[in-house]
């Protein structure tokens, strides 16, 4: 079964346990949180701060190919950037090392618009960096 369908299935499953002491809204909070897809401290890009944890939607407007670079360890890394925006403003993705290849393993292409669940915003000399951290998604909408 698809994610949507385990989804509705735990929300009924809730609501079977807990009948009307909690609402609809609840519910389905509940069973997000516990697959870790609640949206919480949602924004837009122009509400986005440096060194905060965000969740936001956004849509795919450039696919950048991957540049490999060398670790200040010796060793070295891959990583790539995806130009997104929303209505209020515009920001780029950054994706490090075995994420660098969440574009073709997710179908995203320009104008796939994008889920980013508690991940981590830095300002940088480049503008407004969104990556996921060590505990944000990015799902594909």
């Amino acid at each position: 079964m698809n994610e949507q369908g385990d989804l509705s299935d735990r929300i009924k499953e809730i609501k079977a346990e807990f009948g009307d002491l909690l609402d609809d809204g609840t519910v389905e909070r509940i069973a997000l949180d516990e697959r870790g897809l609640l949206m919480m401290n949602k924004k837009t890009i122009s509400e986005l701060k440096d060194r905060e944890e965000a969740s936001l939607d956004v849509k795919v407007k450039r696919i950048l190919d991957a540049r490999v670079f060398k670790k200040r360890d010796g060793g070295t890394g891959r990583v790539r950037n995806l130009d997104v925006d929303d209505d209020t403003g515009t920001c780029r993705i950054v994706l490090w090392d075995d994420d660098v290849d969440l574009p073709e393993k997710m179908g995203i292409k320009e104008g796939t618009g994008l889920r980013l669940i508690s991940c981590y915003v830095k300002h940088t000399d480049f503008g407004l960096d969104v990556s996921k951290g060590k505990k944000g998604k990015i799902e594909p909408q």
